[in-house]
């Protein structure tokens, strides 16, 4: 593959000189003919090459074909600048957009299995800015891969749907919603405490999802919040458990989905005091007015009131239909999160190959593309 590359590199470093050669050719006729040796002639400007102005040297995040690298350069007779990959020790691992100057990986990097030249995680390429007149420049570019940090913190609102009862326990507390997010939190980064009870046959592919979670702390309007919207439920007794989404319906509102994680919160107990749904959560790509997650109070977070009679107490139930708005479907793998009808306490691991899944989910084409760009902007 690297000799292949290299005769290419070649064909295009003797296309080059011989451009340059010409364009000298061109000058020296032009100073002839205007009497260039010094009789009164005028030297024509020689055409300069364009100017790279991006910068040298970047960090990216492992498992994304995007690198977020752009290469920008400027050229003094504004002239349209074409950009290419023309060297480097790890040339044949990029790709480049000759207009854009946006650079991305041919195979999504791996932290822990590197599979640069030198095996550091600090891929070399050359990359070339070229102008209409065959002028050129080239920057010697390092882009870092680094691991074990964050893809992405997704902003959560909580739509608290109570009951009229001032007395009833739907109407939940702050700290009980933040319990859940802490939960979130230690679930998704591989730092849940209970690891040690995954089964031995899965260990070796318990991960990090390297994505966390937060409240949001500005509204859609601009205006600050703590994330968290109150509503008087009148959707309990309707047979459409779709009016929980709509304000005149009796609900709350999505906050724009392209944005925010919307979790609807209300009373899912029967006349028995029993959760019959534990929750639901929408896949990727569903109506925007009903994205998002709806979660009986009595199953979110640790903070009574909690289903302790149905192993509903631990905040897992977050964790798995969360896990279904990022495109995990349910596996028959024990003490995975998004294994079905168990108990909290048996909920403990995502494996590598559902990271792979999530993470798609926010490259191009991905079913929250839009989500991603917008928060990482």
């Amino acid at each position: 593959m690297r000799t292949v590359q290299s005769l290419i590199s070649m064909y295009k470093e003797g296309n080059y000189y011989l451009k340059r050669m010409l364009v000298l050719v061109s000058l020296l006729t032009a100073l002839i003919s205007c009497g260039g040796n010094g009789s009164g002639g005028t030297v024509p400007d020689v055409n300069q090459a364009p100017l790279f102005t991006s910068t040298s040297s970047f960090s990216t995040l492992d498992n994304s074909f995007k690198t977020g690298y752009q290469a920008v350069a400027t050229d003094k007779e504004d002239t349209a600048i074409i950009y290419s990959i023309t060297g480097g020790a790890d040339d044949v691992d990029f790709l480049i957009e000759p207009e854009s100057g946006a650079v991305s990986f041919v195979i999504a990097p791996d932290f822990e299995h590197p599979h640069d030249e030198n095996i550091d995680n600090i891929y070399e390429v050359e990359i070339s800015a070229t102008d209409s007149n065959y002028a050129s420049s080239r920057l010697n570019l390092k882009i870092t891969v680094s691991g074990n940090r964050v893809l992405l913190v997704i902003p959560i609102v909580v739509h608290v749907l109570y009951q009229e009862d001032t007395e009833h326990e739907s109407n939940i507390t702050e700290e009980k919603i933040l319990s859940q997010i802490v939960v979130l939190n230690k679930d998704f980064r591989m730092k849940n405490t209970d690891l040690d009870n995954v089964a031995a046959e899965f260990k070796s592919i318990v991960t990090d999802m390297e994505i966390e979670f937060e409240m949001a702390k500005v509204d859609p309007n601009g205006e600050a919040t703590n994330g968290i919207t109150r509503t008087l439920d009148l959707t309990h007794e309707s047979a459409d458990e779709n009016n929980i989404y709509f304000g005149n319906s009796g609900g709350h509102d999505a906050w724009p989905t392209n944005e925010y994680l919307n979790i609807w919160i209300y009373d899912g107990s029967d006349r028995l005091g029993n959760i019959g749904l534990g929750g639901r959560g929408q896949f990727p790509g569903g109506d925007p007015l009903t994205d998002g997650v709806v979660i009986p109070y009595q199953a979110f977070g640790t903070i009574n009131p909690v289903a302790r009679n149905q192993n509903l107490h631990l905040g897992r139930t977050a964790t798995h239909e969360i896990g279904h708005w990022l495109d995990l479907r349910h596996v028959e793998m024990e003490t995975n999160f998004m294994d079905t009808y168990v108990p909290d306490q048996q909920m403990l691991m995502f494996s590598e190959g559902q990271k792979a899944t999530v993470h798609s989910i926010f490259s191009d084409g991905g079913g929250r593309e839009e989500l991603y760009e917008n928060l990482t902007k």
